[in-house]
């Protein structure tokens, strides 16, 4: 017989099955990636009450079952309230960090390190406003936290440290950066404005609280272009939930211009 597990987790996304079942995709903090079918969860007022909405924190109890895709959810407690998360924007945005640490997870594969840090992500959104340099933290260090991380420092080449004065250069197929010497002719590659890199940096080791409190200014859009590149070697498909946030994007900007 199958054992019945318990771990935190967050929940990523859910979609109905049957009338009154839902399937759920979780991160949980001690078995990776699960995805489990709730039995009646649509309908239940004890077991799976308000827990399995997405970007909600729950413990979730389940047990696997032999020669099954599918674990079976018993039952999920709520542990952290979503209502901060509920602003449209801050819904988007949340769902955008989901959709991509879900692409760079595997299913039952131990990933502690990412659930943590979009545990911490999270509860630093709803303690305040999302930023470019929350974002591109994020990014940078799920990046890291996944295996996926090119120096950003130096070259990779020649490993001299890049400054605020070096013009640098991204390679496109392998995701690695060098300077203006070492640059391959040939191979395909975006040149990075000088001092961008320098100011990447820090955002991969500070806590998401501090990442928020930063200010990328006038490199905002080069940044946020720059790890869109990164994450696009590693991603399956581009996050849908970017269209969701240019659009909320657009109604603020009209709203704005109408006012």
């Amino acid at each position: 017989m199958s054992q019945s597990c318990s771990s935190r987790a967050i929940v990523l996304r859910w979609r109905a099955y049957g009338e009154t079942d839902k399937i759920a995709t979780l991160l949980t903090e001690d078995y990776g990636k699960l995805t489990g079918i709730a039995k009646g969860a649509r309908n239940s007022r004890r077991r799976f009450a308000n827990s399995l909405e997405p970007l909600a924190r729950v413990r979730v109890h389940f047990r696997r079952r032999p020669n099954a895709s599918l674990a079976f959810l018993e039952s999920c407690d709520l542990l952290a309230s979503t209502a901060e998360l509920a602003d449209p924007v801050k819904f988007a945005y949340g769902s955008y960090l989901a959709e991509i640490t879900e692409q760079l997870t595997v299913e039952e594969h131990p990933a502690s390190d990412l659930y943590a840090l979009l545990e911490e992500a999270l509860a630093t959104m709803q303690c305040g406003a999302v930023t470019g340099a929350f974002l591109r933290g994020f990014e940078l260090q799920l990046l890291a936290r996944s295996g996926f991380d090119p120096p950003m420092d130096r070259c990779n080449v020649c490993q001299r440290p890049f400054d605020a004065s070096d013009v640098s250069h991204l390679h496109l197929t392998q995701g690695t950066f060098s300077c203006a010497a070492c640059r391959t002719q040939g191979e395909p590659t975006v040149e990075i404005p000088r001092g961008l890199l320098p100011r990447l940096v820090p955002l991969r080791e500070l806590p998401m609280a501090e990442c928020q409190m930063r200010s990328l200014g006038d490199s905002a859009a080069e940044a946020a272009n720059l790890t869109s590149r990164l994450l696009a070697l590693h991603l399956i498909r581009p996050p849908r939930s970017l269209k969701l946030i240019a659009q909320l994007s657009t109604r603020v900007s009209s709203s704005g211009n109408a006012g």
